[in-house]
């Protein structure tokens, strides 16, 4: 039987960096979701996902980056919750496999 070694991987939106996080100590940093072995359709949706965020940032003023509306903050974040429930069944598929 092979064995994995699990690491930990935070989905989130930060102004102008991926939206993968790899909290493991020896290789933290931001990982780019293309680097993953997940699905082509996933990949596409965390893209997007990610690029509307992004579109928030103020580059006149970057305190005043933010969504136009609480609706649509709270929609992204409900659809972030959504993609990282994603992520990680195909990241967990992917290494039973």
């Amino acid at each position: 039987m092979e064995a994995f070694e699990m690491k930990t991987l935070r989905l989130g939106a930060v102004c102008g960096a991926p939206p993968i996080f790899n909290a493991d100590i020896e290789e933290m940093g931001y990982v780019e979701p293309s680097e993953l072995y997940i699905s082509p359709h996933l990949l596409a949706q965390l893209e997007a996902w990610n690029v509307e965020f992004q579109q928030t940032f103020s580059d006149d003023y970057p305190p005043d980056s933010r969504f136009k509306s609480d609706d649509e903050r709270n929609r992204h974040n409900e659809r972030g919750a959504e993609l990282a429930a994603l992520l990680q069944r195909e990241i967990g598929a992917n290494r039973a496999g």
